[in-house]
């Protein structure tokens, strides 16, 4: 079991690298293709049963009457789905197999960003959202744009600004997310009534391409199989504005409360709860002297080295260090790359029984070893602990 953890890693891995490395490849989406898509699974719909009474209240929404069938749900003018009803929304739920482009319920966010354009690799951008792609065709734009909270992707929305009478129809699929994984395909602006105006149109377009501007936060790299990547190192302990080995209490982010534990030899711990932190040093009774033993990330939405996350996916974040597939041993310890207790080197453990696994990885800056620890259970990030070694 354990080894189908770790190649479902190294397959996840594979996939990250072949999207940061894709050349050419697939056309921008436009509203001819959502269109056609809405055509094809109506014809299906018509075919088969309405799940659900479009007359019962229940029904009724903002978008339209609803009309459930097994292959998606359908939010239209009228009371009854006929090949000529307007459409506007077809939204994709609970459907098996493929929906779009190859895509669909439980696609990979990595295998949906590879079914379209990607002219923004590294998704730079800000932490909370990246532009994909941003064309102009001679009806209006074509776009892609990426919403994320930090590294986890939470939509993708690719669709068209096409220019019709009186305005412009934004026709455009979104893909929810959780976990990395589609948990609903939404297409929108399929009604030819849904239009806007050319001011509205514009306004949109200038802020894609402001967003497209925006550096400052980007996607950690990841790794195809783990040897592409550097091992944890002296740059990974800086991160959201501190450095490890130069703190000190006086550069401690925010406050925190102080508490003094006498070691009895002269010098003492100094443990300091902050917000979102608890950082230990050694030093005097005053504070002077004072060194950092460790620092522990206990906010959920602080990033840490390589933007490792409280919440993270095990899968996810193993992707994000050197990893040379080494055998497991007996122990269920992974030696990752290096020679453990010397220089640099990274270490798997994993308890299947209790549901539990940690990733350690060791560095050295400024004369002092340091190592980033990574506790998991079920698959999900609980603690995140640097400390000197």
């Amino acid at each position: 079991m354990i080894r189908k953890i770790l190649g479902l890693m190294t397959a996840i891995c594979v996939l990250l690298g072949c999207a940061a490395s894709a050349e050419g490849g697939p056309e921008a989406v436009t509203s001819a293709e959502l269109e056609a898509l809405l055509a094809s699974v109506r014809e299906q719909a018509l075919a088969s049963e309405v799940l659900n009474d479009p007359a019962d209240e229940a029904a009724r929404s903002e978008d339209g009457i609803r009309f459930q069938y097994t292959m998606a749900d359908f939010y239209a003018e009228g009371d009854a789905l006929t090949a000529e009803t307007p459409v506007n929304v077809l939204l994709f739920q609970d459907s098996e197999g493929e929906v779009f482009r190859g895509t669909g319920i439980d696609t990979h966010w990595i295998d949906l960003l590879s079914a379209y354009p990607l002219d923004n690799p590294d998704l730079k951008g800000t932490k909370e959202q990246a532009l994909l792609y941003l064309t102009e065709g001679t009806d209006g734009w074509l776009y892609g744009t990426a919403l994320r909270d930090g590294q986890r992707l939470t939509a993708v929305e690719y669709g068209e600004l096409k220019k019709e009478a009186g305005g412009y129809r934004n026709v455009s699929i979104t893909y929810g997310l959780m976990n990395g994984l589609v948990t609903a395909i939404r297409i929108d602006g399929l009604n030819p009534a849904a239009t806007v105006e050319a001011a509205q149109a514009e306004e949109a377009i200038s802020a894609l391409k402001a967003l497209r501007e925006e550096t400052a936060y980007r996607m950690v790299r990841t790794s195809r199989v783990g040897t592409d990547l550097t091992p944890f190192s002296a740059d990974d302990l800086t991160f959201g504005g501190i450095t490890y080995t130069a703190l000190t209490p006086d550069t401690l982010p925010g406050s925190a409360e102080l508490e003094k534990i006498d070691n009895g030899d002269g010098t003492w711990l100094l443990r300091y709860d902050g917000d979102g932190f608890e950082a230990v040093f050694t030093g005097d009774a005053e504070g002077g002297n004072a060194k950092i033993l460790s620092y522990t990330i206990l906010d959920p939405d602080t990033e840490g080295p390589r933007c490792v996350r409280l919440g993270d996916l095990m899968s996810d974040d193993y992707c994000r260090f050197r990893s040379e597939g080494n055998e497991m041993t007996e122990e269920m310890t992974e030696l990752l790359y290096g020679a453990e207790g010397s220089g640099e080197y990274g270490l798997a453990t994993f308890d299947y029984d209790a549901g539990e696994a940690t990733l350690r990885y060791v560095t050295e800056a400024d004369g002092t070893r340091v190592e980033l620890l990574l506790k998991y259970e079920q698959n999900l990030l609980k603690e995140i602990i640097l400390h000197t070694v």
